[in-house]
């Protein structure tokens, strides 16, 4: 009802329009080309701030699987190019403790897989955001994912620590570097869990209210 009282509304006050320019003597095609660029400028300007969030997040979501792209590609580089020729390097100047050298190098690849995937979920996630369909079933279970992820590298790393620290007790070797590090990775990854456990939670809260309300 809305639509068609505004609707005639705006073909009488056109028509008046049309009559007026006849009157003047002025031609109706400038008149025509005139309105169609005032309408278009008009909807343009009502609809700017809905345009340039979806700009934004388009450009932000793209921007984000670029970065998560360009990390998958480091740490693969990582794991194929550089860390095998440095533990054999390694390994041949400590013959005696080789086997903690290659140790290292199986632990670094088992830490690499919930890495990778937690990239692949996150990349997963942002394409959810691109289909806005952030709310969905699809996002808590890849929020999931990471979480579960993330407290896998915390506990790998906090394992490793600890067997280190047992191979390296009284032998009077500088572990302080390699313990902080993995510190350091764990401290980031137990975050990374926590707040994907919160998102996941808050997506999940969100679904279910949605799914209560009366249609």
């Amino acid at each position: 009802m809305k639509v068609e009282r505004f609707g005639k509304g705006m073909e009488q006050t056109f028509n008046d329009l049309c009559r007026e320019r006849v009157k003047a003597e002025g031609g109706l095609f400038s008149f025509a080309l005139w309105t169609f660029f005032e309408t278009s400028a008009a909807i343009i300007r009502e609809h700017a701030t809905t345009i340039l969030r979806f700009s934004m997040k388009r450009g932000l979501t793209i921007f984000l699987r670029v970065v998560i792209s360009l990390i998958a590609i480091a740490a693969l580089a990582v794991c194929i190019l550089a860390l095998p020729p440095m533990v054999v390097k390694e390994a041949a100047k400590t013959p005696k403790t080789a086997w903690l050298i290659y140790l290292f190098l199986v632990g670094a690849y088992i830490l690499s897989i919930p890495f990778f995937v937690a990239l692949f979920q996150a990349f997963k996630l942002l394409t959810y955001v691109d289909r806005n369909e952030v709310f969905s079933e699809l996002s808590v279970r890849a929020l999931g994912y990471i979480k579960y992820c993330a407290i896998t590298i915390s506990i790998l790393m906090v394992a490793g620590i600890a067997a280190i620290m047992a191979f390296s007790f009284g032998k009077g070797e500088d572990i302080a570097g390699i313990v902080a590090m993995g510190l350091l990775v764990t401290f980031a990854s137990s975050v990374v869990a926590a707040v994907a456990a919160v998102l996941q939670n808050q997506v999940q809260k969100a679904i279910d209210t949605k799914s209560e309300r009366p249609l």
